[in-house]
Parts: C-alpha cells; structure tokens; sequence
C-alpha cells in the first residue's frame, strides 16, 4: 500500500542493485570410482539486475517516479560441468597462500605440475552448457493501468540456449557417486559398532559389528524395548545432553563438539538418529538459556526511582534522533509518501478481470543430448518454447506453446513434428471469465514424424544399460523411490479426484492429439532393389468432457446424468500398411499417385469410440463407472507377402539370449570375490560343491567360474 512504511520499502526495492560476478564452485571425486577420478562444479561469469529508465539506461528513482519501476536483469554463462578421467587439483603451497590472482588463474585454467595453469588444457563436459539470457520487469502507474489486457506488473525471461548434455563416462560417475552414498548411509546407521581395526587384524571382532548390526535392525522392526533399555537409554539422555549442552556453553563460537572423548564414547552406543536428536535438544537448551541471561543483563541495567524507570546508559545512545519538519518534508519527498494517500492500494483489485501480474518465458532453443565420446547418441533439440502466466484478482491462466521439436541421431531422424510452429499449444485457467467451471485445459498437439532405426535404439539402450552393474543397491533403492513417488501420485490425485466429485466442482477438459506416424524400415528387398517399410499411423485421439445441459432429456433423466462426471474418448483414423520403396507421410496411400512399387494395407482405417461416467458421490442404487465402447468397424487385410514382409520385420525385435545376458552381468564388477565352497545337498548327502562367489552392493552372486556368463543363484545380504 501507500502507508509511509510501505513507500520506504518500495523506495529501498525499487533501487535494489545486483551484481555478481566470477562464480566457480567446484567438487573433485576420487574415492567413488577407483581409478577414474571426476570433478563437478558450477561457474557463473556474470549476473546483474540494476533499475532503468525507459532508454534502458541505469538510473536512481526517487518520489512520484516510483510509481513506476523498471528492473533490467542480465545473465552471462551459467553452466554446470561434469568432467571424468580427470588429474585432481593439486598445489605445492596451500590455499590460504594463494593470491587472489592465484585463485582466478587456478579457476579458470586448472593446475599444472603444482602450480597454476596458464591455459585450458581440457575443456570441460558441460551437463548445463553456459546459459546467457536476460529479463526485464516492469510495474505500471496506477493511472496507467487502464487497458483491460494492460498488467499492473510485467515480467519477460529470455533464454537464447538451454542445453543438457549427458555423457557415458558421467553417466557412469553419477551412479558411482551414487553408490558411494548409499553405501555410506547404509554404513552410517551402524557406525557405532563399527570397529577401529582392519578385518584382517581383527576377524572376531567384525563377525561381532555384523552381529550387533543384523540384531539392531531386527530390534527396530519389531518395535519394542524391554524396560532395562528404556531406563538405559533414558540414563544416557540426561547425561549426553547435559555433557554436550556444557562443552557448547564453554565456546559459544563453535557451533559443534568434535573433540570430547566422553562424547565420542556416548556416540559409539548410539545410532545417528539418536545422536542428531539430542545434540539438536543441547543446542535448544542453550539457545534459551543465553537467552534469558541476556534479559537478565538487561533488567540488571534498570534501576527503580520516584519517577519511574531510568536506563544506565551512556547520553549518547539514550537520546533519540529527532527530525525537522524540513527533514522529514525531504524523506516523504524522496520516498513519495504523500498523507493523503495514506493506506491506499497500490494495485486494484475492484475489477476481477483486471490484469495485475504478467509472467512470460521463452526459449529460443533447448536441447538434451546422450554423449559418447564427443559423439551425440541423441539429441532431442525444440525450437520457440515459451511459457505464460497471467495472474487477475481469482483468474489464473498458464499457457504453454512449443514451436517445433526433432529427435536427431548419428543414423539420423527417429522424430520429428510435423509442422514448424505451435506443434504443442496446452492452456490451463483456473476460474475462466468465460466459462462456467471452477477449471478447464485445453491442449493441442500437431502430428509427429517417427523412424525406428534399430542401430540408434540399440546405441540409446547400451547408454544405460552398459551401467547397469554398476550397484544392485542403486538399482533397488531407486525403484523403491519410483514406486514411492507413483503411490504418491496415485493417492494424491485420487484424493484430488474424490474431493472434486464430492465438492461436485466443474472442469472442462479438450485434448486434441494427433498421434505419432511411425515408419520401420527394414534391409528386406523382395524385388532386391526397394526396401519394404511399415507405416503405423495411430490416428487422432480427442478426450473432451460431456456438457450436462441438454433441454431434450426430461428432469429425472438430467437429475442421474448430474450424478456423473461424462468423458468422450474418441481415437479415429488409424490404419497401417506395407509400402516397397520410398515413402512420404505428406503423401496419401489411397490415390496410388506416389512412386512407390508395392503398396499393401494391413489395417484399413478404423476408429473406437468410448464413453465414461464416473459417479460424483457413491449411491448403492448407481453403478460407480460406467463405460460404453463403440467399434463401427475392423478392418484386416493378410496374405502369403504380407506374412512374409512382417516376419522381416518382428526379426529386427528379436535379440539373442547371449546378446541379452552380456548386456547385464551385475557381478563384473564385484567389490569381492573369490572361490569358495558351499554345503549343498546332493539326494540324501550333504557335500561340499566348489563354487565362484561374488559380492556386488549387498548381494552375493554363486557362480559355477569367474568366466561364467550366469549366475546359479544369488542372496540379499540385508
């Protein structure tokens, strides 16, 4: 508002300055994958935002100028780099000793036989490759928001070069890292058995750590405490956190204790659950109580007389600063307050369709790319991506457009759109002016183009898979977190859903898709000259909500239809067929104009049309869903070329057993191995069978050899 507090605040905002140049932060690796050390880090070259004029000039406001405000923003080579098989940083003097000139040299080119580089010997593997960009913010006079589409506030990003880039060797650094802190956790809740000593030196006393760890675990799933370890515990509470609450009184500049043995010997008995929770309840305790020694202080500075209280301090800061008229006429001046403004709303909110925010972003071109060794596997690039957000008094409306996208690889396009512009356009209002539903979403997506080249996807799967022995730990750690995050999902948005049909709010929804046109070419020949190519085209799908008004059913016909929330799905035009030689999706098969040699339909076009009805409320007298499903007609077309062609085509799916388990030996890469022998029991006879035993993660693989391309059986050490 217009108060006097507020003017200074939006005087204070509205010449806030920003400058922040010459940003490295960078982590070195060289314990998660032995061998192949990496670094990480983050560079920033330049970001500012300064106040401007209407020539975009740097300017101070002051008064009734701050009724209208310009902000500049400018963003220069914000990056995120990964680099593998890197030499670590390494100086001959320490840190502390480095010239600020050093450290700018060490930064920016490395080290080189201990000292710092004087040039870039490496480029870096840029994850995020330097961003530039700028934006710019605007707030309107009150006067001068008068238009009805016209925003009180303004705002515009503009990115030129969004690019994410993934390589093979940092792909496989981030599982490692990964890895390393799984483990690390999973080592950090039974640290205080762990032993002090190495398992060669001490194998009795390991057996114990591994003892005391299985039984803690199965102690914390049952859920229950005998009465000597309460009072046990209870005991070590009271002690542990008047200790470490002491020793933080004694140094109040430290902010923890790492150098009390008693403490270290508490530590060891406990889990890091506990020893978290008490050390946050010692800093608790001394927090409240430096805080009443302090109003203590403060009382013991007061003194009682006749006349009330008087503080024991200096004149100087006793006597408040006292401000002419002239003074505070200059302040008010400066910050544009003005009496009669007094608690007046900046922003109008009488209007509800007046515009008060306006946030757009664009991007010109992003991309992410599947690097292996300084060759894209794939490349998804988009062009003219652009986000908008309007905010009115209870409107909201978010509008997305996508101008156009590929999906690029060495053996070329496996996708693309099909038209130049606005080949994805998705607007969601919440609370429309012109509609009467609480929300609705409309989305438009134009055709795609793809190709299935068996080389590209195969090369796109190996990325992955290549790593997939990496840890077992990983693997299930994040399939727990995915299955987690999807039960999340599902039980939010059914939460979302039976809050809707209870609250029996509106929405509307109109999804308008084309779906994609996929060619599978193949090397089969049946004249040895074209090529035979499958075309799927998947047609179009709607998905629109049913109005409820309909003035040609009668009362208690309309009162059931109510009940219900009405969908329409409705996917048509889908066929599929067999061409020999070239072929063009712009191209129609049905003329036969096209210089194709063989033309053979597989399905004829063809269509399903769905009706769903979701009940708002259960009523036993009402079935909850109701579905009705139309097929007008189902076309198939098979013959003795037809079945040949598409046997071609179903052996380029098929991959052979040795293909398939090459490509997934998680004990390659063992932490520990070696032979040993195992009891095993042949009919009635118990034996010892030599075997290979491999333990990757928490898993033990039983191999029958160390060149074994299967395992016999494999055990969950948890």
């Amino acid at each position: 508002n217009k108060s006097w507090l507020g003017s200074l605040i939006s005087t204070i905002i509205g010449n806030l300055k920003l400058s922040i140049s010459n940003i490295h932060i960078r982590y070195e690796d060289v314990e998660s994958n032995p061998g192949h050390p990496f670094a990480a880090g983050v560079t920033l070259e330049k970001l500012t935002a300064v106040t401007v004029d209407d020539n975009g000039m740097e300017t101070f406001v002051t008064g009734g100028a701050l009724d209208r405000i310009q902000k500049s923003v400018e963003l220069e080579r914000l990056a995120v780099y990964l680099d593998s098989n890197i030499s670590p940083w390494h100086l001959d003097k320490p840190w502390e000793e480095l010239l600020p000139s050093e450290w700018v040299q060490v930064f920016r080119f490395g080290t080189s036989s201990g000292k710092p580089a004087d040039r870039l010997f490496k480029k870096h593997g840029y994850v995020l490759q330097p961003v530039t960009g700028n934006a710019k913010y605007v707030k309107l006079r009150p006067n001068e928001h008068t238009k009805k589409d016209q925003p009180m506030q303004k705002a515009a990003v503009n990115l030129d070069d969004v690019t994410l880039c993934i390589s093979k060797d940092g792909y496989r650094d981030v599982l490692k890292l990964a890895d390393n802190f799984a483990a690390f956790n999973q080592r950090l809740k039974y640290a205080h058995y762990r032993p002090q000593v190495s398992v060669k030196s001490s194998p009795r006393t390991w057996w114990k750590y591994a003892y005391l760890a299985i039984s803690d675990q199965i102690e914390k799933g049952s859920g229950r405490l005998s009465w000597e370890q309460v009072l046990r515990y209870a005991r070590l509470r009271k002690r542990y956190i008047y200790l470490y609450a002491s020793l933080l009184k004694s140094d109040l500049s430290r902010a923890i204790v790492d150098d009390n043995e008693e403490i270290e010997e508490l530590d060891r008995e406990l889990d890091i659950e506990l020893i978290i929770q008490w050390r946050m309840l010692a800093h608790k305790f001394v927090e409240r109580s430096e805080s009443a020694l302090y109003l203590r202080k403060q009382k013991e500075k007061q003194s009682w007389w006749s006349f009330g209280w008087n503080r024991q301090s200096y004149k100087d800061e006793s006597e408040p600063l006292h401000f002419t008229e002239e003074d505070w006429e200059q302040l008010n001046k400066i910050i544009g307050y003005k009496e009669a403004d007094d608690e007046q709303s900046i922003i109008s909110t009488d209007k509800p369709d007046a515009l008060n925010t306006y946030l757009e972003v664009n991007m010109k071109h992003n991309a992410s790319k599947l690097v292996d060794e300084a060759q894209d596997i794939a490349a998804l690039s988009c062009e003219n991506l652009g986000c908008s957000i309007k905010l009115y008094l209870e409107a909201k409306v978010i509008d997305v457009r996508l101008g156009s996208y590929q999906l690029s690889s060495p053996s070329g396009l496996l996708a693309k759109s099909a038209t130049a512009s606005d080949s994805l356009v998705a607007l969601f209002c919440y609370k429309p002016f012109d509609a009467n539903v609480d929300w609705s979403m409309v989305a438009k997506a134009s055709p795609c183009y793809m190709m299935y080249l068996k080389d590209s996807v195969d090369q796109i799967i190996d990325f992955f898979e290549s790593n997939a022995g990496v840890s077992q730990m990983i693997a299930l750690e994040t399939a727990a977190t995915v299955q987690m995050t999807i039960d999340e999902v599902k039980r939010s948005a059914q939460q979302q859903v039976n809050r809707a049909l209870k609250d029996q709010s509106r929405f509307l929804l109109d999804f308008d898709i084309a779906a994609p046109k996929i060619t599978i070419p193949t090397d089969f020949c049946p004249d040895n000259d074209h090529p035979t190519k499958l075309l799927l085209d998947l047609g179009n799908l709607l998905i629109r909500t049913q109005d409820d008004d309909d003035g040609d059913v009668d009362e208690e016909s309309t009162a059931e239809r109510n009940m219900y929330l009405q969908f329409n799905l409705v996917l048509s035009d889908v066929s599929a067929f067999l061409v020999d030689g070239d072929y063009s999706w712009s191209q129609n098969p049905l003329n036969g104009s096209f210089g194709v040699r063989t033309l053979l339909p597989v399905i004829d076009r063809c269509g399903v049309s769905l009706h769903l009805h979701q009940i708002r409320l259960e009523n036993p007298s009402y079935p909850s869903t109701r579905l009705a499903v139309r097929l007008p007609s189902l076309g198939f077309h098979f013959s003795p070329a037809r079945y040949h062609r598409l046997m071609q085509i179903m052996k380029m799916f098929q991959k052979e057993d040795a293909e398939t388990l090459d490509s997934n030996q998680p004990w390659s890469q063992a932490d520990l191995e070696g032979w040993s022998s195992i009891l095993v029991w042949k009919g009635r006879e118990a034996v010892w069978q030599r075997t290979y035993l491999c333990l990757v993660g928490s898993f033990l693989y039983i191999l029958e050899s160390p060149d074994s391309r299967s395992y016999k059986q494999y055990i969950r050490l948890t």
